[in-house]
């Protein structure tokens, strides 16, 4: 189903033409790295809180609210980032562990150069849409209780879909990370050595 979605980038999208690749697409994130694909879905939370620490290299005066890619501006109004931001961090992946999980591997993703991945776009599209179609059901359910059950359905499926893609992003950046602990571990410039297609079989 992910793939009925597109695969192309946003428009004006920073990452479009980056050298680099991801070490592995949120595909085969599971199969390449099976732990922290186990870590996620067993505490998320808990691996938001240790993948933005090793993507900060410890150093919190890095910190952020997720890390200002997703509030922008209004970042700069939240209380404790710069005084205590290992506290702010845990309160970030328990209240706004989805915007903390994409804050990081953006993060990662505009350090680090990489290039933005078609399959891993359809996953991410296609986690969006259902957690859309979702909301829009349980409105529907608010006014006409024949769609009560539909929306406890598709939200069960959509909950089910977010954990499971959760955990393959946060196992993808754990997995550049942990090949490449600093932006200066890469080598040669452009990426060389790094696997071509984000991880996904080349066409011959």
């Amino acid at each position: 189903m992910a793939f009925l979605c597109s695969g192309k980038p946003v428009e004006g999208d920073p990452y479009a033409q980056k050298a680099r690749q991801w070490e592995t697409g949120m595909l085969r994130s599971c199969c390449n790295n099976p732990l922290g694909c186990c870590g996620a879905i067993i505490c998320a939370p808990c691996c938001v809180c240790y993948l933005r620490k090793e993507a900060l290299n410890g150093d919190w005066s890095k910190y952020s609210c997720c890390q200002g890619f997703v509030c922008g501006k209004c970042a700069s109004c939240i209380p404790m980032q710069q005084s205590c931001p290992q506290l702010c961090l845990c309160l970030e992946a328990i209240c706004c562990e989805s915007c903390a999980i994409s804050g990081t591997r953006m993060y990662v993703q505009a350090e680090r150069q990489i290039q933005s991945d078609p399959c891993d776009n359809r996953i991410i599209r296609f986690t969006n849409c259902m957690q859309c179609l979702s909301c829009i059901c349980n409105i529907l359910a608010c006014f006409d209780d024949s769609f009560r059950e539909l929306a406890r359905i598709i939200d069960l499926i959509a909950d089910v879909i977010y954990c499971m893609v959760q955990a393959c992003m946060q196992a993808q950046t754990h997995h550049e990370l942990k090949l490449h602990p600093t932006v200066n571990d890469y080598g040669s410039a452009g990426g060389a050595g790094h696997s071509s297609g984000g991880g996904y079989p080349q066409a011959k």
